[in-house]
């Protein structure tokens, strides 16, 4: 939900000096609105697919979501905030790929336990 107010409040920006394009801010909100949407459906359907997406695309996200910060984000409040930021991006990080590694979760998606698939949806 967040990606897509930025998508659609980036569209309406204010006459504020900005560190990046003024498109960057409506794309970036859209793509991860788009992919957050997809991969949402998928799990809540229970694709298999949407496992691995649910996967690696957090730890895309997680690396797309630092960069972007540490390059593109200047103001105080975000570098003391930094430590906090971290913490719970480890955090998010972790409970995504311990949550979607368990044993019921896998069976729910259709894998055996000891990791082949028993049907692709």
């Amino acid at each position: 939900m967040v990606h897509w107010a930025r998508f659609a409040l980036g569209f309406r920006l204010p006459g504020l000096p900005l560190t990046v394009p003024g498109w960057y801010i409506p794309l970036t909100g859209g793509v991860w609105g788009v992919t957050g949407l997809a991969v949402a459906y998928g799990l809540f359907t229970g694709r298999l697919w949407a496992v691995n997406a649910a996967l690696w695309g957090s730890v895309f996200y997680t690396a797309w979501y630092w960069t972007d910060r540490l390059l593109f984000v200047r103001s105080d409040y975000a570098r003391g905030t930094q430590p906090a930021s971290m913490a719970l991006t480890a955090l998010g990080l972790a409970a995504v790929w311990l949550i979607l590694r368990r044993r019921n979760v896998r069976q729910y998606f259709g894998r055996r336990v000891d990791g082949r698939s028993i049907q692709d949806r």
